[in-house]
């Protein structure tokens, strides 16, 4: 129920076979796609061509992994509240934009590379 608020809308673009082996994998400490949290229950991949996300295979159900390309994010706004940066985008799909919120600055400086298509 909860991948239909957002995850299942950005697999029917980006469904794809997991994270190359070579790709480092980190847990996303807060990430929210559309409405639904996935604090530290996904986990992304950083590649020149974009980003892989997939969630603990306790969730894998209605949670294919996803490669999103950096082409598909929108312009990312910074907002702090007391210590914490939470970064907001969109990313397009057929269906419509996704929101996408997260805090990771590793995340954050990818989006923001020639590589990663400069926001």
């Amino acid at each position: 129920m909860i991948s239909r608020m957002g995850w299942s809308r950005l697999a029917e673009a980006y469904a794809a076979t997991e994270a190359p082996a070579a790709v480092y994998r980190q847990t996303l400490t807060y990430l929210r796609i559309g409405v639904a949290k996935y604090n530290n229950a996904a986990r992304m991949g950083i590649t020149p061509e974009g980003l892989h996300l997939s969630t603990w295979k306790i969730f894998f159900v209605g949670h294919p992994p996803l490669f999103i390309p950096w082409s598909a994010f929108g312009l990312v706004q910074e907002e702090t509240f007391l210590w914490v940066k939470t970064y907001t985008t969109h990313i397009s799909c057929p269906s419509g934009a996704v929101r996408f919120q997260f805090t990771s600055d590793q995340l954050r400086a990818a989006l923001s590379t020639p590589l990663g298509a400069p926001r």
